[in-house]
């Protein structure tokens, strides 16, 4: 029954449909008050704070952590904590519990809690390094599937493969620890740690994830160096149950890059910088949630001087970004001919600071804008505003966000951890419905503050939308740009809808001067489903 389904994604104010009718007046009335106490797990905020940049000495400027926080109404706030000494280079893990709150972070060496200290017996998952680990998404952490406060921590060792002129760099094994947050006071444990998972030469870095079909396991894939040979580990409540292989494509000398999966998990893209000779190429293959299968390989080949380099995949899933060191190129994946799609969206602008502001790794954040980092040591990320859009329209704002510290290279490996089931697959199995779940970002024009516009965060496969801007005028659009029609407080309300179910998000938004004796406190409301049958959600 989908009331039972919803039961299973989420737990919060639960009132049942009759009592919910009789009582309107009195829930009407505690409402406020409640939701001060109550919330919801089905915010999946796991990504919602990201820390980069050099920790240590905070007298001087360069050194520090800088934090971006997703939590706040600045969406993303950006602020530096000197209390954090640890340094990031190119390994960066994190996780934050399904509210936001932070638990631990990683630097491919060893693992620090909440109190910025080394959390109990997190030291030594691989050799001091005193600038950090420079291994390209070489940890992902995982919450381990229906067990509250544990999580799985994936990570790899850097290993020399050959000699004299024919050496390359690769990872050499790859590991798992597990971080009990229950343990120590609630800074959280390693209770297993360092366990071999597979004993193999293999990329270098890009540990990447996706959802299992069934909406709660988790696949890890990582490829074999030098050969077209990957492994799939699947992750449930029962620990890894599998770890399979399959050839697939062609095989390819390993080099620099990322791998990310799409969010709806349909396809798996990696992009390598070998060098001056061979080449760069990013590689797409089509992914298959239920099984695990890797199929479809296409491979794009270019012939230029890429020292660095990522990748990332818009919001709808549908356009690749590959940065190669002193360019950005868009890939549509929906084309018939994706080499073809190629359009390149930024070149490098020269910008110092005081070291070139180049182009390295990308990430999807949680506001739907694609962040890069530089390949020096600077004090700017590059942003793509509106990566949902065809070529220039994507925006790519080189050096746009400001950091308070410099950071070298770093930005954190994050799945998607808003990715529901695949509804009616024969995978489907655990009585999960992509009921969707609504949540929005409001941004005031710089010039006409009227203007407004209002970016769709929805997940859960939303199929429709519907907007009540609070002045008597809708929008179907999926994120419309509205125009107020005067200064005041509107009450803004998304709500989205398929054949799940619908869910509803609300805002409240000041424009101009507002009289203080008229100025109302005003909270973050979503509730779902909507209509219901038996359990309401409120958050």
């Amino acid at each position: 029954m989908q009331s039972e389904k919803v039961k299973n994604r989420a737990a919060g104010i639960k009132v049942p449909a009759a009592q919910f009718h009789r009582q309107t007046m009195k829930y009407l009335l505690l409402f406020p008050l409640t939701l001060l106490y109550l919330s919801t797990c089905f915010s999946q905020k796991n990504d919602y704070v990201w820390l980069m940049g050099y920790g240590g000495d905070a007298g001087v400027p360069a050194y520090g952590i800088s934090v971006l926080d997703f939590n706040s109404p600045e969406f993303p706030s950006v602020y530096s904590n000197p209390e954090i000494e640890m340094f990031f280079t190119d390994t960066n893990a994190s996780i934050c519990d399904e509210e936001g709150n932070l638990l631990f972070y990683f630097n491919g060496i060893y693992v620090e809690d909440t109190s910025y200290q080394m959390m109990e017996n997190g030291e030594g998952l691989n050799t001091y390094n005193a600038t950090g680990y420079d291994l390209v998404q070489g940890g992902l952490a995982l919450p381990i599937p229906d067990e509250a406060d544990r999580y799985m921590l994936f990570h790899e060792t850097i290993g020399d493969v050959g000699g004299g002129t024919n050496i390359h760099l690769v990872a050499t094994d790859l590991y798992f620890s597990i971080i009990d947050m229950t343990e120590n006071g609630g800074l959280g444990s390693l209770v297993a740690k360092k366990v071999p998972l597979v004993s193999d030469t293999l990329d270098y870095g890009k540990l990447t994830a996706t959802r299992h079909a069934n909406g709660r396991d988790w696949w890890v894939v990582i490829r074999k160096e030098e050969s077209n040979l990957f492994y799939k580990i699947l992750l449930t409540p029962d620990g890894i149950v599998s770890v399979d292989t399959q050839h697939v494509g062609l095989p390819i000398k390993i080099g620099l890059g990322q791998a990310a999966f799409s969010p709806d998990g349909q396809h798996f893209v990696q992009f390598h910088t070998i060098d001056f000779v061979i080449g760069q190429y990013v590689e797409v293959y089509d992914f298959d949630r239920c099984t695990g299968i890797l199929s479809n390989h296409r491979r794009l080949k270019y012939d230029v001087n890429a020292f660095s380099g990522g990748i990332a995949i818009s919001p709808n899933s549908r356009f690749i970004y590959a940065s190669m060191d002193n360019q950005i190129l868009q890939f549509d994946l929906w084309a018939a001919d994706i080499k073809a799609s190629e359009v390149v969206v930024a070149q490098y602008d020269g910008f110092t600071d005081p070291f070139q502001t180049r182009f390295h790794m990308a990430q999807l954040g949680p506001d739907g804008k694609i962040y890069l980092s530089a390949n020096n040591a600077t004090n700017y990320l590059h942003v793509i505003e509106s990566p949902n859009k065809k070529g220039l329209a994507c925006n790519v704002v080189q050096h746009g966000l400001k950091l308070p510290t410099r950071n070298a290279f770093s930005l954190p490996n994050y799945p998607n951890y808003r990715l529901g089931p695949i509804d009616g697959s024969a995978c489907d199995t655990l009585g999960l419905d992509n009921v969707p779940v609504a949540y929005f970002h409001l941004k005031q024009d710089t010039i006409d503050y009227l203007k407004v516009a209002c970016t769709d965060l929805s997940y859960y496969e939303p199929a429709e939308w519907l907007w009540d801007f609070g002045d008597n005028s809708t929008s179907q659009d999926t994120s419309p740009v509205h125009i107020f029609p005067t200064d005041g407080s509107y009450e803004v309300c998304l709500t989205v809808s398929n054949a799940n179910g619908t869910g509803t998000y609300c805002q409240t938004l000041q424009i101009g001067t507002v009289a203080t004796r008229n100025t109302e406190v005003g909270m973050d409301i979503a509730v779902f489903p909507n209509p219901f049958e038996e359990v309401l959600n409120i958050d």
